[in-house]
């Protein structure tokens, strides 16, 4: 993990008190601490253990694989767009 990702992080609850307290002053305050996580990355299929606060598995290893993976599935989804909806763009262009 980076020295520059922290390694908790404070959460601000916010609850059934809001009206009793101030706006601005949480209910409560809990500590979440970064956990080592191991996850195939999709996109290189390499298994890999990096530090992460708790919630959904990540996908990728990083940018160098996010980034390309997002690209290739943003062209397959306008390919089949396209290929559905292809003739009544055209219809509409040439009017």
């Amino acid at each position: 993990m980076p020295e520059d990702r922290p390694t908790h992080q404070i959460i601000e609850i916010f609850g059934d008190l809001a009206d009793v307290l101030p706006y601005t002053q949480p209910v409560y305050r809990r500590t979440v601490h970064a956990r080592p996580v191991t996850f195939t990355c999709q996109w290189c299929n390499r298994t890999v253990t990096q530090q992460r606060f708790p919630g959904p598995l990540p996908r990728y290893c990083g940018d160098a694989c996010r980034i390309p993976a997002q690209r290739t599935g943003t062209r397959a989804r306008v390919q089949q767009f396209r290929a559905r909806h292809g003739d009544a763009e055209q219809d509409h262009d040439a009017s």
